[in-house]
């Protein structure tokens, strides 16, 4: 009899697990998400600075799982978990399982000690805070146009706090996009103005040093004004006051300044760390429940010397990956592989055609070569998906 597997989420991890599991005959795979879409996150900075469209940035969930055996997509918002008795729960009612896998995802982390910082500023970790901001942007630009000609033109800065992979992604995208939108539409206002705060004396803290000096060099040359060694203190609707007494004026300010696991980790009887991230064991599965794994952003993640995992789609794959082997292991009564998730590499798009990758330490890609690079993966991705799905909406819509 084939054992029931849920998945909680359609995130890069939770998709991966299910493409893992579909069709094995051991299994049943059911995926459930209260949003019928799969959202590529690291598509996000150009969702936001218009190069990319909602197509562009996700992938139907139901007719994705119609076009696996044995799966089925469930819409709808989890709420708990009932471990003993096998069951999650949702807001359309229970759902059973022999094996659970978590893969929830993060959140924007907007601090309490932070006055205004969540009142005034937007994340973009979730679909809808990403094209709110986009559409305000791009509302902000038309306006803008309709200036041209004043006494006086209309200036307007967005501030990005948080120099991580997200901020700095997010930075150059908009630089990028705003210097070609002026220079095509032969605007004679540059009062276009992009400031990035970090709180460390670096950009991608933590990240190997090549991609540190090409994000640098890269933002500096799109005219980002980096302000380096200070973290926000407090917002209001006009301006972000620095730590260090720095008060800087916005019309847009995004915070990518952390990211928590999702909301719902909070509501389930689970080992977790300060950001929220499920403990897990080198099998992918939660610490004290047997039949219960958490991948991606939701687990704990750790390299062999103990450090933490930055929340990367990569990363989320190869645990995914574990996990998925690892059930198929337990169903059929083989020793679980123990196993310490290693990046291959890490991609830093720097604007339009351009981006540093770096893989397996080693090998290098920067500008032109890089942005081919990462499009050539992101796009192989999307497309393997997207081929699946399409072929399934037009065998159910005939035609």
């Amino acid at each position: 009899m084939a054992q029931k597997v849920v998945i909680v989420g359609a995130g890069y991890a939770g998709i991966r697990v299910m493409q893992r599991l579909s069709g094995c005959r051991d299994v049943e795979v059911t995926l459930v998400d209260q949003h019928p879409y799969h959202y590529l996150q690291t598509e996000a900075y150009a969702l936001i600075a218009q190069q990319a469209t909602l197509s562009d940035v996700t992938v139907d969930v139901p007719a994705l799982c119609a076009s696996y055996p044995q799966t089925v997509f469930v819409k709808a918002k989890v709420t708990g978990a009932d471990f003993d008795a096998r069951y999650v729960r949702t807001d359309k009612g229970e759902i059973p399982y022999d094996y659970l896998v978590l893969a929830m995802g993060s959140r924007t982390y907007f601090p309490q000690t932070v006055p205004g910082l969540k009142t005034y500023s937007h994340g973009v970790k979730s679909l809808q805070r990403a094209f709110e901001f986009r559409q305000k942007f791009e509302r902000e630009l038309f306006e803008r146009m309709g200036s041209e000609g004043d006494g006086e033109c209309r200036n307007f800065a967005v501030v990005v706090a948080g120099a991580g992979l997200s901020g700095v992604e997010i930075a150059a995208e908009m630089a990028d996009y705003t210097r070609r939108f002026l220079r095509k539409n032969r605007m004679l206002c540059d009062g276009v103005e992009i400031v990035l705060i970090a709180s460390h004396h670096e950009l991608l803290s933590g990240m190997h040093p090549y991609l540190q000096r090409q994000a640098k060099d890269r933002l500096e040359a799109l005219g980002v004004n980096i302000v380096f060694g200070s973290r926000v203190a407090s917002v209001d609707a006009v301006s972000v006051t620095l730590e260090n007494g720095q008060r800087i004026k916005f019309d847009f300010m995004i915070f990518a300044g952390g990211t928590v696991a999702s909301t719902l980790t909070r509501k389930l009887p689970l080992e977790r760390n300060e950001r929220g991230q499920i403990s897990v064991t080198s099998e992918a599965r939660v610490k004290g429940r047997e039949n219960v794994f958490a991948v991606g952003d939701v687990a704990q993640l750790t390299t062999a010397e103990g450090k933490r995992l930055p929340a990367t789609a990569n990363g989320a794959e190869k645990s995914a990956e574990l996990a998925a082997e690892n059930i198929l292991r337990s169903v059929r009564g083989l020793p679980l592989l123990r196993r310490t998730i290693r990046l291959e590499g890490f991609m830093v798009a720097l604007g339009r055609y351009n981006a540093a990758v770096l893989l397996f330490d080693r090998i290098r890609f920067g500008g032109l070569a890089g942005g081919v690079m990462k499009r050539l993966i992101t796009d192989r991705y999307k497309y393997l998906l997207d081929s699946r799905a399409y072929k399934t909406f037009r065998r159910l819509k005939r035609f």
